[in-house]
């Protein structure tokens, strides 16, 4: 599980509008309610929630 504030990468390869392979967003927590479900921010600010959490990985020095 990943920490609050921590640097994670989304790593599905579906690509939306909002998510791309490879996108760094701000992990803010897991909603206590929706086990298995985050709240993140990307880099413009907008924030999503109740996405999977499954669908990101740690980022790693390179990828930031």
């Amino acid at each position: 599980m990943f920490k609050p504030l921590q640097i994670i990468i989304y790593d599905l390869d579906y690509d939306s509008d909002y998510f791309q392979k490879e996108q760094a967003f701000l992990f803010l927590g897991e909603i206590s309610n929706m086990p298995g479900h985050c709240a993140v921010v990307n880099k413009s600010g907008k924030v999503f929630w109740g996405i999977h959490t499954e669908n990101f990985k740690e980022a790693i020095e390179d990828e930031i």
